[in-house]
């Protein structure tokens, strides 16, 4: 780093261009020594409507550095209405995604972000406008000329970014012809640095119609006779015209490394000038401008010019232009003592001159080249100029991709952008300080969250993610904490856990997706906790958790040590020390044993669930479960839980021994074994109860049900709890009581032992958990209860997944039942399975802090960007449907040309059923409707704004119900309630009340005479 501690830290970089959609893409094809320049042939030519005439000129190029798709737009993604869409500039439409991706590579969602973010950007002349639009003024502008004008001018092009993507800082458009992207840049840089803002993103675009055109070019003239820019040779004769789009994100780089961000390279220094009057003319450049602005960004960074090893020059290959530019860059280093020691290159040579976008994007690729240690070639270059003396100068074009090690250690380079009428900008960047300090060991697994609008675009985005991960070497946790907070969570989920990022890629070519969750999330989910009950116990359940987090380590410990002090009882040693044997596992079932250690593990896994931000809606505990559920929702202290839960169990230990049998049996059919000795001890499914009393007993029902061939099954446990058995060890436990505060619940409970919600204080008697112990567990009902009042999903607190069993045996719809922890015979690991469930739970729509799930100080990565549903939105100019409009009708307009080329988007997806028109007046507005917003299928109650209507659009509505229906709808009535259905009911009205009207004031003027 440069002496100062000034800079500015690109984290965030995003671009179409010429044969490059990505600046992944843009990359590759630089160190490929690719020129990305198309040739036309006539036929491709004509199809675009450009003149035979032209075409076949001697002087005419057919080449051009073009973007592809710049007619395609995902404006549903945005909310923007189809004919919206069509009315507005290619380079608006484009550069709108290409500022969501670059924030997206940054990992940023700039709405979430706490500070103000800028915008800084400018684009080229509108060509669409001009070409496509003007020449059809009158269906254009009938469509309303606001909207249109919005959608076209330069001044919009940040403010309209700026309320799509909710930008709070500065929006400022910028216009210095070519140089316009990188002052942009500098613009950005002071502002962030005298803190109008704490982001910015920044940058320009150039596109526009004929998509694929050539140009003529001119002896002497500035634009290259054969297709091919060759910058600083003295072959050279120009540039060739280009299109693109580039953006950068910006911060303060002690921000942007406190933050862990991604940052490409920092820059240093940054200096905009002009060249006043003193040159040739308004159009010739300056040598000594263009020096000192080089010279202005160095001291601002600090350095000398033999600190700086490349320079991205403006480089057009012009015969006068790239001699001068030249002689500022040895004016400029006229202190470098070495020669020929700093690269020179030119992007130009590559993708042509992108006008507008040029600058940035020199930018762009020299902070990947300083990011990456490479210095892309420069094409085509052969010998000097004439008038470029390099072999004397610090300079020399590196005509093969090359790696850059300088001598310092640091790379370090300068951009230079120079704009006709004479504002010169330069920048000075250079690579990024590393992050030294020591992280702890990522967990052993994390959640890969994906989510889009559309099925489409995340299938779309996950095939991209599965062709990436695999060539890339990243954490899994800098890949998890930059796909969950770095980007903007969409209904169409899906989800992956990995343990290492190459898995990852794996996983996700699983062509059979069973790999993948996949879900729509709902809006505001509820989740309703089970508690487990005993009998789900097995050997080592929760180890592995235990030595991975530490929000479920401190519980489990906690209650150790309740339990240590209070009980006598270690149930770390019990549980994590005591070999795996048939012994253990059958002292791990003995009552003393079990319910203590159940609750401990059921206690910890709750609170790594809170840690985790997964909250309960509602608490339903199985017997034991109970206390557990009580516990979390602070009826108890932890201290007196665990105490009395430590003597309930040896309590009933020490009772008469007895036998539980579950029976496939409806509550009413197994009330018919009940008697004194018998009784009902749960009812977990509508067909599925248990039995409970002395083993003789339960013996013998067993035998009469298994020859009437129904399924029954004796339970592993000592006791026949919930029966008459457990009578005298209630009465004891209520003198343990007597100490004991109990507590209104935090959470909504549904009780199982009465089957439904409980009031406030019902669960602060002691006569409840002493009933509680005796009466049957009504599991079954409690979980209908909380479906009907909740329609919720379910998530099992405890080892196991029992009641994830009973829960689907109700098959209720829209809801999911999952379970915390693997089943006792499973070889699954604890933390792919409890993480397996997180991410099913996300993927639903539950939310997740995942600051506490992807581990120790994660870092933001580039990943790729969002997968855009693209649709052609275009109105095709005269000459490319093949007519011919003469100038003056243009400019007279007179124009009543062919129809419209337009096609209508189909019935998007809208929060309301579709309902079609009843009436006339319905069918009418309608069709005003269809035609404003430029789709098909609109139904009475869809929403306007869910179509992508603004208040222009509503303005421009409400006066076509004025001259159709010859009445006044209020604009407040409208924005209240947006839909058809509400329009006609108000324009009816009025139409009705008008003859009414007029015969009162008849009768009115005859009183009055």
């Amino acid at each position: 780093m440069a002496e100062n501690n000034f800079g500015v830290a690109i984290v965030g970089m995003a671009g179409r261009f010429p044969q490059a959609n990505t600046i992944q893409e843009f990359w590759a094809n630089l160190i490929a020594n690719k020129e990305c320049i198309s040739f036309y042939t006539d036929e491709e030519l004509l199809a675009m409507g450009i003149s035979p005439d032209f075409i076949s000129h001697p002087d005419y190029v057919k080449a051009k550095g073009e973007v592809v798709d710049i007619d395609k737009f995902d404006a549903a993604f945005f909310g923007i209405a189809p004919r919206e869409a069509e009315l507005t500039d290619p380079q608006h439409r484009v550069l709108l995604e290409t500022a969501w991706a670059a924030f997206e590579d940054a990992g940023y969602v700039p709405s979430d972000y706490p500070g103000d973010v800028g915008i800084f950007a400018g684009k080229s002349m509108d060509s669409y406008l001009m070409l496509n639009l003007l020449p059809q003024f009158k269906r254009v502008f009938s469509s309303g000329s606001l909207q249109a004008a919005i959608g076209n001018d330069k001044d919009s092009i940040t403010t309209s970014i700026a309320y799509h993507l909710n930008l709070r800082g500065p929006a400022i458009t910028i216009q210095s012809s070519s140089s316009t992207s990188l002052v942009a840049v500098c613009v950005a840089c002071q502002s962030l640095l005298t803190w109008q803002c704490d982001m910015a993103i920044a940058g320009g675009v150039t596109l526009g119609p004929p998509i694929k055109t050539g140009y003529l070019s001119q002896e002497g003239g500035i634009t290259s006779t054969d297709g091919h820019c060759r910058a600083f040779d003295d072959n050279s004769s120009g540039f060739v015209p280009g299109t693109g789009a580039g953006l950068v994100v910006l911060k303060r780089v002690d921000d942007a490394i406190r933050d862990g961000d991604h940052i490409y390279a920092v820059i240093k220094g940054f200096a905009v000038n002009n060249d006043g009057s003193e040159k040739i003319s308004y159009t010739a450049p300056s040598v000594d401008a263009q020096a000192r602005v080089i010279v202005q960004a160095q001291k601002l960074a600090g350095l000398q010019p033999q600190d700086i090893s490349y320079v991205e020059a403006h480089g057009t290959g012009t015969k006068l232009g790239d001699p001068i530019e030249f002689s500022a860059l040895n004016q400029a280093f006229a202190t470098a003592n070495e020669k020929q020691y700093c690269a020179l290159g030119s992007v130009k040579t590559n993708i042509g001159h992108l006008d507008t976008a040029a600058g940035v994007t020199g930018l762009i690729k020299t902070a990947l080249a300083v990011y990456h240690g490479k210095i892309p070639a420069t094409l085509h270059f052969k010998r000097p100029n004439a008038q470029i003396d390099l072999a004397n100068s610090p300079f020399y074009i590196n005509t093969q991709c090359q790696d850059w090690q300088p001598q310092s250690g640091i790379r370090r380079a300068g951009v230079t952008s120079l704009g006709m009428g004479g504002t010169n900008a330069h920048v000075v960047v250079e690579q990024a300080p590393a992050y030294n300090k020591p992280r702890a060991d990522a967990p052993s697994y994390c959640i890969l969250p994906f989510s889009a609008k559309t099925k489409s675009s995340l299938q779309n985005s996950l095939q991209c993610f599965a062709d990436f991960l695999q060539y890339e070497q990243l954490d899994k946790r800098d890949v998890a904490w930059t796909l969950a907070t770095g980007r903007t969570m969409f209904e169409y989920r899906a989800a992956i856990v990995c343990d290492a990022v190459t898995n990852a890629a794996n996983l996700l070519t699983d062509k059979n997706n069973q790999s993948i969750i996949q879900d729509i999330a709902k809006a505001q989910p509820n989740l309703g906790w089970l508690f487990s009950g005993q009998g789900s116990q097995y050997q080592r359940m929760g180890q592995q958790l235990y030595r991975q987090w530490p929000a479920y380590t401190a519980a489990f410990d906690h209650c150790a040590d309740i339990l240590a002090r209070d009980a006598a009882i270690d149930i770390r040693a019990e549980l994590f020390s005591a070999p795996i044997s048939n012994e253990q596992a059958e002292r791990l079932s003995q009552t003393w044993l079990t319910q203590p250690l159940l609750f401990s593990v059921e206690y910890a896994l709750a609170q790594l669930w809170i840690s985790w931000g997964v909250e309960p809606t509602l608490m339903i505990g199985h017997s034991l479960g109970e206390w557990v559920a009580a516990t979390v929702a602070d009826v108890f202290l932890l201290d007196d839980a665990l105490r009395l839960i430590a003597k309930r169990a040896k309590l009933m230990s020490s009772a008469e021994r007895g036998a539980m049998l579950m029976v496939a049996l409806a509550e009413n059919e197994a009330n018919a074994y009940t008697n004194d000795c018998v009784a009902l001890a749960a009812i977990n499914s509508p067909n599925y109860s248990v039995l409970s009393g002395p083993k003789k007993d339960i013996a013998a029902i067993s035998e009469q049900l298994t020859h009437k061939n129904v399924i029954n099954k004796l339970l592993h446990t000592s006791h026949a709890f919930h029966s008459y058995m457990m009578k005298d060890v209630a009465q004891a436990l209520r003198l343990e009581f007597a100490d004991v505060h109990l507590n209104p619940p935090t959470y909504s409970f549904i009780s199982t032992a009465t089957g439904n919600a409980v009031e406030a204080n019902t669960l602060t008697t002691v006569d409840y958990w002493i009933n509680q112990m005796l009466m049957p567990v009504r599991f079954s009902a409690a979980v209908q209860v909380a479906h009907q009042r909740y329609n919720c999903d379910f998530l099992e607190i405890g080892p196991g997944s029992t009641l994830v069993h009973l829960v689907n045996s109700h098959q209720l719809a829209h809801s999911e039942a999952k379970s915390s922890l693997p089943t006792a015979n499973s070889e699954m690991d604890e933390n792919k399975h409890l993480l397996e469930t997180a991410a099913s739970l996300w993927a639903r729509g539950h939310n997740l802090n995942w600051v506490s799930l992807v581990g120790d100080s994660p870092r933001r990565v580039s990943l790729p960007t969002y997968q855009f549903d693209k649709t052609r939105y275009w109105v095709s100019s005269p000459e490319e449907q093949g007519i011919q409009t003469p100038v003056n009708d243009v400019v007279n307009n007179t124009v009543t040309f062919a129809k419209s080329n337009s096609n209508r988007q189909p019935r998007p997806h809208f929060s309301t059923p579709y309902e079609p028109a009843q009436t006339d007046t319905q069918r009418e507005l309608l069709a005003i409707c269809e035609s404003i917003l430029g789709i098909d299928g609109l139904g009475i109650n869809d929403d306007f704004f869910e179509a992508g209507a603004h208040s222009l659009m509503l303005g421009i509505l409400l006066a076509q119900i004025q001259e159709v229906f010859s009445v006044t709808v209020s604009f407040v009535t409208l924005m209240e309630e947006a839909n058809v259905r509400v329009l006609a009911e108000q324009i009816e009205h009025q139409l009705t009340a008008k003859p009414d009207a007029i015969l009162a004031s008849l009768l009115e003027e005859i009183v009055k005479n």
